[in-house]
């Protein structure tokens, strides 16, 4: 059964590192069925001790088949689609550029507009995820729509 998506939900990993099997074994550790997120921005950093990797700076991991409903959004999640930052407050060129290209192949995926992206934070008060300013990111993608 396919997802009836109508909005994609950015958010970030809280961490300096990791990847999505990483994030697999932390939400498994939480007792989820695995990765609640669709997909993985990695930032150049796989492990906590590891040395920066320019070369998987910006890669894409996939997360949960986007048929598949996300845990990452309470209450958002079976309308949904997640991607994950990795990192906490500060994301590379690379993850920036990288989010912008797979935001809008899920825009035109599911036939949505710049409008359905959100960052986790203005679904829930209580998070500050993904501490990018989400305007300027719709501004970059409706830019990007014509």
């Amino acid at each position: 059964m396919a997802l009836q998506v109508d909005m994609v939900v950015v958010h970030c990993s809280d961490s300096t590192w990791g990847d999505a099997a990483v994030i697999d074994q932390w939400h498994k550790e939480r007792k989820w069925k695995g990765i609640g997120y669709h997909g993985v921005i990695l930032n150049g950093l796989r492990t906590s001790h590891g040395e920066y990797d320019p070369t998987i700076d910006g890669l894409l991991e996939s997360g949960r088949p986007l048929d598949e409903i996300g845990a990452h959004c309470k209450g958002y999640n079976s309308r949904s689609v997640g991607i994950c930052m990795i990192g906490r407050d500060h994301f590379t060129e690379s993850q920036h550029e990288a989010l912008v290209r797979n935001l809008m192949d899920l825009l035109r995926h599911f036939k949505l507009d710049p409008d359905a992206v959100y960052g986790h934070y203005e679904l829930d008060d209580h998070k500050t995820c993904p501490n990018m300013d989400m305007d300027l990111i719709r501004e970059k993608l409706w830019e990007m729509w014509a």
